[in-house]
């Protein structure tokens, strides 16, 4: 039997199984099964038949494992916990509960054997406990979900456990349980943490209650139903029925911060989630917890469900405290008006006085009086902004944004909102909106110092963290560099530029034990390095490039210019800061990290140039010792 090439077919389905292709990966293991036939494979075939959406093959081929006394052809707890998800599949939950009863006591039975042989539990066999959690899940035995993940809690390896205990918690009312366990999975995918939120709101009634499904959506399967729902508004009122996409709806609300996206999927769940929908329509206009993008956008919701009318007062948590509200239709003023100029002028002028919440009194009484005018609201936006109340300036940019959608002032400060906020992408999104054509000299000047400030910003958010800790290790190591240092240093004034924790790497590459106080860790330093024979051990420890360049500076009279000595030895370019951790590379670097030679920045002829130097106490010592004859 060719087993290489078995193997190659397995490999090849398992590859073609995580892809999603099914049917291919189904055709891959029959190949395999047919060449040898092993539960493993036959499991894995089932599962693609399965996958594909025929569970009658998928059963045929599972059941020769339940007849069967041959060790590698014996049905195992994924065999059991597959055939219990056909069956529920089929609707024969009989059937499923019974195979879900035997793959439990398959796990306990191997549990058992594995102890008995005092070997360890293989990770595969221990991967298991999703599949059997699955079907039960697949049963919507949410209790039976749990009660597993309790039973096996010490043997799980698998974060999806958690996943489907979580969901078996939120489903029976245990909220902050489900919460724990999403939290702990947070690492993950930044869903389940938005998922750990929304099982605490719905702990203190801030969501209404609803039963969560099992399965996992991917992001392409997301994008694929948000696409269709996009078209078809009975199409979304299906899907809202799944839990499982509502909590990932919920989850973007929340997660979304102010964006005014987070307001759209509101109101699509409040407008089409039937009556669910309209209960959380209310929570959120009485809820401290939502932003008030969501919360107009819940309004309107009911408003086109017919449940708000204009002049109806109803509650609303606004402005920190709840009170009762209630709808007014406010006429948006465009065209010039001389009178509202004048307010707006006044304002501009306490302003530059620095009078700013005088000027935001002023024209937030404009708009209380029923008075929309765009330009004063505009005016009233940015000085929020400027002030650092960016939540309600976003709220008034939003409305003016769908007023004017593409106006060059409102896309303008829209941007800056959104760089102020840290919300880059969004905030070059809106910038490249702008049609330059026909605008002034000094809205284009404007308009070039925001597009300046957006590039350093950009430039700083592409900068992946390491390259980001690189840069500023170097930097921290160049200001070290440009420390002041005399051309002949003692070596305790040498020692006196380095950081402290370059002291402590030096102690431990000469076996020191660091002192506690940097004075005496500067001391053993000195001591060390003068006492006696130290020197010589040092040096015969030293690689081929650094003795080398202890020679070229000795022969130079014991130091050299900078880049006169990178230039033939290399740069401390990449060797970082942090040397008792990571130590440096270049030959100079590892010279600095023991104390033999010192950088700095010393008087040249009326300049400041940066040298490499050897402490005055170590050059006669070292000419010695590498061989070195001077002449005077």
């Amino acid at each position: 039997m060719n087993y290489k090439k078995t193997e190659e077919l397995v490999t090849r389905g398992q590859k073609l199984l995580d892809k999603g292709d099914f049917k291919g990966a189904a055709k891959a293991f029959a190949a395999a099964l047919a060449k040898e036939d092993i539960i493993q494979t036959r499991n894995n075939l089932a599962s693609a038949l399965f996958h594909a959406g025929e569970p009658r093959r998928a059963l045929e081929v599972i059941q020769p494992a339940f007849n069967t006394d041959e060790d590698n052809k014996r049905a195992n707890p994924f065999t059991y916990a597959l055939a219990a998800s056909i069956y529920t599949t089929l609707g024969q939950v009989g059937e499923a509960r019974q195979h879900l009863k035997q793959a439990v006591q398959s796990f306990d039975n191997g549990l058992a054997e594995f102890y008995r042989a005092r070997s360890q539990v293989p990770r595969p066999f221990l991967e298991y406990t999703v599949s059997i959690m699955r079907a039960a899940a697949g049963l919507n035995d949410h209790r039976q979900v749990f009660e597993l993940y309790r039973r096996w809690e010490t043997y799980h390896v698998n974060w999806e456990n958690k996943f489907l205990a979580g969901v078996a918690c939120f489903n029976l009312g245990r909220y902050k349980r489900a919460a724990s366990l999403w939290s702990s999975i947070a690492g993950v995918h930044r869903l389940f943490a938005a998922m750990q939120q929304v099982a605490f709101l719905v702990e203190r009634g801030v969501i209404p209650p609803f039963t969560m499904g099992y399965k996992l959506y991917d992001k392409e399967e997301l994008d694929a139903i948000i696409k269709a729902c996009a078209a078809n508004k009975e199409l979304y009122r299906r899907y809202l029925q799944d839990g499982y996409i509502l909590m990932v709806l919920l989850s973007y609300i929340l997660e979304a911060g102010e964006m005014q996206a987070a307001g759209i999927v509101a109101h699509s769940l409040v407008a089409f989630a039937g009556e669910w929908g309209e209960q959380l329509g209310w929570k959120i206009l009485e809820s401290p917890h939502f932003i008030s993008a969501v919360k107009m956008a819940a309004v309107q919701a009911l408003i086109d469900r017919g449940l708000l009318k204009e002049g109806e007062p109803f509650p609303m948590f606004i402005a920190g405290e709840k009170r009762l509200v209630q709808l007014k239709k406010t006429p948006v003023i465009l065209e010039p008006d001389q009178e509202l100029d004048a307010i707006v002028e006044r304002a501009f002028e306490m302003r530059d006085k620095g009078q700013v919440d005088a000027a935001i009194k002023l024209l937030r009484d404009l708009y209380l009086q029923g008075k929309y005018y765009f330009r004063a609201m505009m005016a009233l936006a940015n000085l929020l902004r400027q002030k650092g109340e960016t939540t309600e300036s976003l709220r008034i940019m939003a409305t003016l944004k769908e007023i004017a959608p593409e106006d060059p002032a409102v896309l303008f400060n829209y941007a800056a909102l959104m760089l102020q906020m840290d919300r880059i992408e969004e905030a070059r999104a809106f910038l490249e909106k702008i049609d330059r054509e026909g605008l002034n000299e000094d809205f284009l000047q404007k308009l070039g110092l925001l597009e300046l400030e957006l590039q350093k910003r950009e430039l700083f958010l592409n900068i992946d963290q390491e390259k980001v800790i690189k840069f500023y290790q170097e930097e921290e190591r160049e200001e070290i560099e440009a420390k002041s240092l005399p051309r002949g240093p003692s070596l305790l004034r040498g020692l006196r530029n380095m950081p402290a924790h370059w002291l402590d790497g030096a102690c431990c590459q000469y076996g020191l034990e660091p002192a506690r106080l940097r004075r005496e860790r500067e001391k053993q330093l000195a001591e060390y390095l003068t006492a006696p024979g130290n020197l010589e051990k040092v040096v015969a420890g030293l690689g081929a490039g650094e003795r080398e360049l202890l020679k070229y500076l000795l022969q130079r009279g014991g130091w050299s210019r900078l880049n006169v000595v990178t230039r033939k030895f290399g740069s401390l370019e990449g060797d970082g800061f942090f040397w008792q951790e990571q130590a440096p590379g270049s030959p100079l670097g590892r010279l600095w990290s023991k104390a033999l030679v010192m950088v700095g920045k010393a008087d040249l002829e009326g300049r400041r140039v940066k040298i490499a130097t050897i402490p005055v106490e170590l050059r006669q010592p070292l000419e010695g010792i590498l061989g070195i004859q001077v002449i005077s």
